[in-house]
């Protein structure tokens, strides 16, 4: 890339650029930001194995790589768009929403990695959190019906079992003796699975434990109220809501500079799961810094601050 400054990193949200100066903007970022992502996942596959066989530096490079997958998508589909053809005809079809699903995909991999990784402040919260993570993740595999094959009963009876495992270690821990009340009521297996996660506090050093979701992640990773206004935004535009499906046809029918939008933002979310994983890697960092020119690292670590307020 060349000769990068914060106008140009800021250019996608720039509404007084013009519209298509703003989505390659949108996508030349991008495109950084994937360089670098991708370096560190291939890296630490052929250069961290030994490693990789710890469960929770092997969950985080799979957050990374999901995160990274559906970003290629978004990418792909900004800059390609979607043609449809009628009667022999190709025709270009415009839609400023197509990419939302996407962003709102990254954003909650952010949050969740945030919470699992960074949010917790010792080894005993980290346990916990953990052990509630994977608690609600098992419990979706309550939700199906086994409709008598045999298989899926003994996988339901499998995670019942591993529930019931998890909940007697969280609730018998230190941390957990003080918050056994709400612990107790959210881990049960017949209580339905909450998205997100939970964060302690402590006050005359006792701990007390309330549930966050992933609509709250703004507040501890940009610290910018209008994120909280974002992922609304990008939830209306990933679900059938009548709001949504509204703007949806009252939308403009040629391009406004916000059809890249999203891809910014994601190029945001990614950037920084991509720098809190590194964090998870001693002197992680050098992975990017031996590769990456000095200014290329700055546009990157730029887009990890971007959104603050």
């Amino acid at each position: 890339m060349k000769s990068f400054d914060n106008h140009i990193i800021m250019a996608p949200l720039n509404e007084e650029l013009p519209p298509r100066q703003r989505t390659d903007a949108a996508i030349q970022l991008s495109e950084l930001v994937m360089q670098i992502v991708t370096h560190v996942i291939c890296h630490v596959i052929v250069d961290y194995q030994e490693q990789l066989k710890d469960e929770r530096l092997s969950v985080a490079h799979a957050f990374l790589q999901r995160a990274t997958s559906t970003h290629l998508c978004n990418h792909k589909l900004t800059a390609e768009g979607i043609v449809m053809e009628y009667q022999g005809q190709s025709f270009a079809l415009h839609e400023e929403y197509k990419t939302m699903t996407l962003t709102r995909s990254v954003y909650e991999h952010l949050a969740m990695f945030y919470y699992l990784y960074e949010q917790p402040r010792n080894a005993d919260e980290r346990d916990i959190i953990w052990k509630y993570w994977q608690i609600n993740s098992k419990k979706n595999l309550l939700d199906y019906d086994a409709g008598g094959d045999t298989h899926i009963v003994e996988e339901q009876k499998e995670a019942l079992w591993e529930i019931e495992k998890l909940r007697t270690e969280i609730l018998s821990s230190a941390i957990g003796v003080q918050c056994h009340r709400k612990l107790d009521e959210w881990t049960k297996a017949d209580n339905a699975a909450s998205g997100g996660s939970i964060r302690f506090s402590q006050k005359k050093g006792k701990y007390d434990v309330r549930r966050v979701s992933y609509s709250q992640a703004w507040k501890y990773l940009f610290k910018n109220e209008e994120m909280n206004l974002f992922y609304r935004h990008l939830s209306m535009h990933s679900h059938p809501v009548y709001q949504g499906l509204m703007q949806y046809q009252s939308q403009s029918l040629t391009d406004d500079g916000h059809d890249g939008l999203p891809l910014f933002f994601s190029s945001s979310f990614l950037a920084l799961l991509c720098r809190l994983f590194l964090k998870q890697i001693p002197d992680g960092e050098a992975i990017v810094r031996n590769r990456f020119s000095h200014q290329e690292r700055e546009v990157f670590y730029a887009l990890t601050t971007s959104l603050r307020s």
